[in-house]
C-alpha cells in the first residue's frame, strides 16, 4: 500500500469511494440514455438493469425500462410495472406520469370494453398529472386533448374540455395546439374546420408525419382515397424509421382497392418493427381478401403471438376455427 493511501483517513475513504460511485453511476445513466435515443433498447435495457441494483437513479432506470417495455417489447403490463415504480421513487416528474397513461392505454386498446372501462380514469388521472406537474409541457396537454376527444362522457370524455387543452396548447406550440383543434374538428366531423387546422399544423411544422397522418385518414373517411393515399406517401417520406407510416400507407392502399401495393406496404411496416401487431394483422386481412388461405391463417397466428387479447385477436381466433 503506497504512503498516499495510507495518509486517507477512513472517512475521507468512504467519501472517496461513494464519490467514484456516483460518478460511475452518472456515467451509466448517461449511457442508457443514449442508447435509448438511438433507439438500441436492447443494449439500453441492460444498462439500466444493472442501475436498478445501485443505489442511485433508481426513478429514471424504471422510467426508461418502462418506455423500452412498451415501445420495443410491446408489453403493456410490464411497462406499467415500472412506470408504476418510477412515479414512486419520484412522483413529482411528469414525464413518468405522461409515459405511464401510454402503458395505461396501450393495455386498454388489447383489453375488451369491460377492463376498458376501468383503466379509463386511470389513464385519465396520470395525464392530467402530469398537466399539474408542469402545465408548460405540450405534449401531456395534448394526450390529455386526445383522451378527452376520443372518451366517451360516462369514462371522462368532453369536448369542451379538450378545447380549453387546445386553447392552452396554441399559446404553448402552434403546432400542437393546431393538431388539437384538427383533432377535435375531427372527431366532430366537421371536417372543413379541421382540414383547416391540420393544414396549418403541416405549415408550421411540414416535416411532422402527424398531421399526414390525422389528414389522410379523414380523408379515408371522406372517400378521397387518392389525396389519402398521396399523405400516407408523405409519412413514409418524413419518418421511415416508424412502422405505422407504411401501415397507413398500407390502408389507403387497400382502401383504394390495390391489395398487391398494401401487401406491400405493410410487409415494409413488419421489417421495420417486427412486433407492429396492426401490419400482422392487416397482412392477414389481405391475404384472405386474396383468397390466400395458408398466408392469412399464419399471419392471424402470428398476430396472436404479438396479441394474444383484444377484439382483433377474438376475430383472429375466429379466422383460425373456420
Amino acid at each position: 500500500m503506497t504512503d498516499s493511501i495510507k495518509a486517507i483517513p477512513v472517512h475521507g475513504l468512504l467519501i472517496l469511494f461513494s464519490l467514484n460511485s456516483a460518478a460511475l453511476a452518472q456515467s451509466e445513466i448517461e449511457q442508457g440514455r443514449e442508447l435509448f435515443n438511438n433507439k438500441k433498447y436492447a443494449e439500453a435495457r441492460s444498462i439500466f438493469e444493472k442501475i436498478l441494483n445501485g443505489s442511485d437513479h433508481q426513478a429514471e432506470a424504471h422510467y426508461y425500462l418502462g418506455s423500452i417495455y412498451l415501445r420495443f417489447d410491446r408489453d403493456a403490463d410490464k411497462a406499467i410495472d415500472h412506470l408504476e415504480r418510477a412515479i414512486e421513487a419520484e412522483n413529482s416528474n411528469a414525464k413518468y406520469h405522461l409515459m405511464l397513461s401510454n402503458a395505461l392505454g396501450a393495455k386498454a386498446m388489447q383489453s375488451n370494453m369491460l377492463k376498458q372501462a376501468f383503466l379509463a380514469p386511470k389513464i385519465k388521472k396520470a395525464m392530467e398529472k402530469a398537466v399539474e406537474l408542469d402545465p408548460n409541457y405540450p405534449e401531456a396537454r395534448m394526450a390529455l386533448t386526445q383522451f378527452y376527444v376520443m372518451a366517451p362522457g360516462i369514462m371522462g370524455g368532453s369536448i369542451e374540455k379538450a378545447k380549453e387543452q387546445a386553447d392552452a396548447l396554441v399559446k404553448l406550440d402552434a403546432y400542437q395546439g393546431f393538431m388539437a383543434y384538427g383533432s377535435i374538428y375531427n372527431h366532430e366531423e366537421d371536417w372543413q374546420s379541421a382540414e383547416v387546422y391540420f393544414k396549418k399544423a403541416i405549415a408550421a411544422q411540414p416535416l411532422k408525419a402527424a398531421p399526414y397522418h390525422q389528414l389522410g385518414y379523414m380523408y379515408l373517411k371522406q372517400k378521397r382515397t387518392k389525396e389519402a393515399v398521396e399523405l400516407f406517401k408523405k409519412m413514409v417520406e418524413y419518418d421511415p424509421a416508424n412502422a405505422n407510416s407504411y401501415d397507413s400507407l398500407g390502408d389507403g392502399y387497400v382502401a383504394d382497392n390495390k391489395l398487391d401495393d398494401a401487401i406491400d406496404a405493410y410487409k415494409k411496416a413488419v421489417s421495420v418493427d417486427p412486433k407492429f401487431g396492426p401490419s400482422v394483422f392487416n397482412l392477414a386481412k389481405c391475404y384472405e381478401k386474396k383468397n390466400m388461405k395458408k398466408e392469412a391463417k399464419d399471419n392471424y397466428k402470428r398476430y396472436l403471438a404479438l396479441v394474444p387479447t383484444g377484439s382483433q385477436a377474438d376475430e383472429a381466433r375466429s379466422k383460425l376455427d373456420e
